[in-house]
């Protein structure tokens, strides 16, 4: 197949359970689009082609900057397709799985996008049924797109599917859901979680032998909190975390943009406090002269809170303290210096002359009173006898004339 309808396909860039989608290029307008097409073992079923057209036109309702736009609906040679908007950058599931880490600010970023998106449909009677990474496209400014709306009830009418005819993905499913019960945007919520659990937890809530076991799971087990697998999460955003996981629909979030404001919180409240003790261990390690560990703790710092007031301060700290040590260990260094010179002068000319002390001052010479130098000792008792022996004898005369007159 290398064209539909008014489109030339280009390259296959996904492919489901009930559809496979394709890159195509409109021949009249040249644009690029996504091209959703079902699969041949599909197509030629009229109750099946029937259900995607009318999902098809109820999310072409859809007007939200997060949720990818039905551009067209049309059928060529039986073949019923839809024409979306194409978004190139690819889908979270691949950038989650990347080789360059997702930080927790930025998710969070991007889960807020997709709460936005479904609680706007929602507000409308709109569910998704199928929220899961893959279905989450992110653009070129990383900003998420949510597809497939509508799509799970094409997947329940599917002799292709294995969960039964309750639609959706065993691993985001929830329980309401994976027992056929009638559902609402909180089952889109769990699916939510299931994501912010995988992320923060770094694995899944749950994970059985088959789509079917693990939908089960959903229904009968409790998850193990995130915070006993991941031991660096706080247990208050595990909390969070599981309030949205909770097997009874009321016990979960109002909406979903409640559900990711909250988790936010909590993440803030514990990098907040993890980046102040932080902060509080750079300052000990400065007051102790070592400012290399300190500036060490301030950039590890700086990857929990990058843009954060306090962290500029504490730089300022460190970079005075840096300068102070430079200064000090540049003093020492000349001391150093002037020691081994002086040293050296006293080693050739031990009787130096030391009229300023400097000798003293550098520990070579003892301060106060001390032995001359030999050389000096000698000109002192030469002198002493030049002017003394004079007077000493002029004494004795005189003494001797005034005892005999």
């Amino acid at each position: 197949m290398s064209r539909l309808g008014h489109y030339s396909l280009m390259e296959e860039i996904g492919h489901g359970n009930f559809a496979t989608v394709y890159r195509a290029v409109h021949d009249a307008l040249g644009n690029q689009v996504a091209i959703k097409a079902l699969l041949p073992s599909l197509a030629s079923d009229e109750d099946i082609q029937r259900r995607f057209t009318q999902e098809a036109q109820v999310a072409s309702g859809l007007e939200h900057a997060n949720i990818i736009r039905i551009l067209d609906l049309e059928e060529d040679g039986g073949q019923v397709f839809l024409a979306m908007e194409y978004i190139p950058a690819g889908d979270l599931q691949k950038r989650l799985a990347g080789s360059a880490a997702l930080s927790q600010k930025e998710f969070l970023r991007i889960m807020a996008q997709v709460a936005d998106a479904l609680d706007y449909a929602h507000s409308i009677g709109i569910f998704h049924r199928d929220v899961k990474p893959s279905n989450i496209l992110l653009d070129g400014d990383g900003n998420a797109h949510l597809t497939d709306f509508g799509m799970v009830r094409i997947a329940e009418a599917s002799p292709l599917n294995p969960l039964g005819g309750v639609g959706g993905t065993a691993a985001y499913i929830s329980p309401e859901q994976a027992e056929g019960k009638p559902i609402d945007g909180r089952a889109d919520q769990y699916s939510l979680a299931v994501m912010v659990y995988e992320f923060f937890a770094g694995s899944l809530p749950f994970k059985g032998d088959s789509s079917t076991a693990t939908a089960l799971q959903h229904v009968t087990r409790q998850p193990a909190h995130p915070s006993s697998i991941n031991a660096q999460l706080p247990d208050e955003v595990g909390d969070a975390i599981m309030r949205g996981l909770s097997k009874d629909p009321t016990q979960r979030y109002t909406n979903c943009r409640e559900f990711i404001q909250v988790l936010a919180a909590k993440v803030e409240d514990s990098q907040l406090g993890h980046f102040r003790k932080m902060l509080a261990e750079a300052r000990v390690y400065l007051e102790n002269g070592q400012v290399g560990e300190a500036r060490a703790t301030l950039e590890n710092a700086r990857k929990v809170l990058v843009d954060h007031p306090e962290l500029a301060t504490a730089f300022s700290e460190l970079e005075a303290a840096s300068q102070t040590a430079e200064t000090y260990q540049q003093m020492l260094d000349d001391w150093q210096i002037a020691n081994q010179k002086a040293a050296e002068v006293l080693e050739m000319y031990p009787d130096y002359p030391d009229p300023q002390g400097i000798f003293v001052e550098l520990g070579l010479r003892n301060s106060g009173w001390s032995l001359p130098a030999p050389r000096e000792l000698v000109i002192q008792v030469g002198l002493g006898l030049l002017v003394g022996l004079p007077i000493f004898a002029g004494i004795i005369f005189l003494a001797f004339r005034f005892m005999t007159r």
